[in-house]
């Protein structure tokens, strides 16, 4: 009888390098993943961490990878529900608040974005970036633009904005008070600015106490303090001038 040996020869050579550049692939973007300076991480669609880097940990204060995983995204880690990405911003850089372990809350940039498995999504992949520093910069360049340095009153350029905002008929009548300090050139001469810095900032603290949340409370310039006080009579504006007088005293 004959024996028959077949033989089928098949040329795998792109198979196995279709797999080594994945397995590449793999490695290069897990060395970016453990390196990156920023955040990154991957989710479930339903808010479970599957994984995140050292950084993100390090970000949100967090002693290990597997503390962090272990919580919910939306609850625990978003500072409130408005703080989490709309469908609409997936895949765009959106800036907003995250809360540590220990509560401090940071603001962050993060682009999250969709990852498909064929035409149907299957997790999230985000970078964040820690912008705290930044927000906290701009924040207090905005403050002093409006309000005085030592005081913490607004300035004048604020007030003479909010005049020119304020002048519409709905908010009319409109009034101002306008109260200086009486000796307090002989303060300042006698005791020294320091003494003279105290004066302005308990008399700044008194008329902010006093008046409402809409008045405009600005240390105009010196030792003069000015208020503008919209929806207000003369009448009235006269009557809360003497009160504050005596609330000075």
């Amino acid at each position: 009888s004959l024996i028959y040996k077949i033989f089928i020869l098949r040329d795998i050579t792109e198979k196995v390098n279709a797999e080594k550049v994945i397995r590449q692939s793999e490695e290069k973007f897990r060395k970016i993943f453990e390196n990156s300076l920023d955040g990154i991480y991957q989710s479930t669609l339903n808010g479970k961490y599957i994984d995140a880097n050292n950084a993100l940990v390090k970000m949100l204060g967090y002693s290990s990878r597997e503390e962090l995983i272990s919580k919910d995204i939306r609850k625990d880690i978003y500072y409130s529900e408005k703080d989490r990405p709309q469908s609409n911003e997936r895949g765009k850089l959106f800036k907003t608040r995250l809360k540590k372990k220990d509560g401090t809350i940071i603001w962050v940039e993060i682009s999250p974005n969709v990852i498909h498995e064929g035409s149907e999504p299957a997790y999230y992949e985000g970078i964040v970036r820690n912008i705290d520093e930044r927000i906290k910069s701009e924040e207090k360049i905005k403050y002093l633009s409006c309000h005085d340095y030592l005081t913490g009153a607004y300035n004048r350029y604020y007030f003479e904005e909010e005049l020119k905002r304020l002048d519409s008929p709905r908010l009319y009548p409109i009034s101002i008070i306008i109260i200086d300090i009486n000796g307090f050139k002989m303060v300042n001469d006698t005791f020294g600015y320091k003494k003279g810095d105290e004066i302005l900032k308990n008399t700044a603290k008194i008329l902010k106490d006093y008046f409402r949340r809409e008045d405009i409370v600005a240390r105009y310039g010196g030792d003069e303090f000015i208020i503008l006080l919209p929806s207000t009579s003369k009448t009235i504006a006269t009557g809360i001038a003497s009160r504050v007088n005596k609330a000075y005293e």
